[in-house]
């Protein structure tokens, strides 16, 4: 999956390439990102899950990548593939309502303290069982 950068200054796009899990839930589907946050000028963490929900639900995850020593690079070159580290893996925090394992995990924030939370969309009870759920995660380091 390729992010972009875009420059105010130039008005041009540049790219990277994200590496994204393969599906692993047993219904298939695809995985995605859902989120991206700049912890810093090179650093990011970005939400990447699955499209499954319940007991279908697999891959509900936090990742951290650099950008520092990277090149994007304008449409039609080589972009650089980052390297993500799992921070946490959100199945445990999302399955201890002893509820139902919500497929979208949508937002993520980090406050100023380093405090990150994550928020899920209910989709307003389109196919959903309306419910969102709000979580203090603590640090991601």
């Amino acid at each position: 999956m390729r992010i972009g950068r875009y420059e105010v200054a130039t008005g041009g796009w540049t790219f990277i390439y994200y590496p994204i899990e393969e599906p692993t839930s047993p219904n298939g589907g695809w995985i995605g990102l859902s989120e991206l946050v700049a912890l810093d000028e090179d650093i990011f963490a970005v939400v990447e899950r699955d499209n499954q929900a319940g007991s279908n639900a697999r891959i509900k995850r936090v990742y951290k990548f650099s950008i520092a020593g990277l090149d994007p690079q304008p449409q039609g070159g080589t972009f650089p593939l980052v390297q993500k580290t799992l921070v946490r893996d959100l199945m445990p925090d999302l399955e201890a309502p002893n509820g139902l394992v919500i497929e979208k995990v949508e937002g993520l924030a980090v406050n100023r303290n380093g405090q990150a939370f994550i928020v899920t969309d209910n989709d307003g009870v389109d196919d959903s069982s309306g419910e969102t759920q709000f979580l203090r995660l603590g640090t991601i380091d």
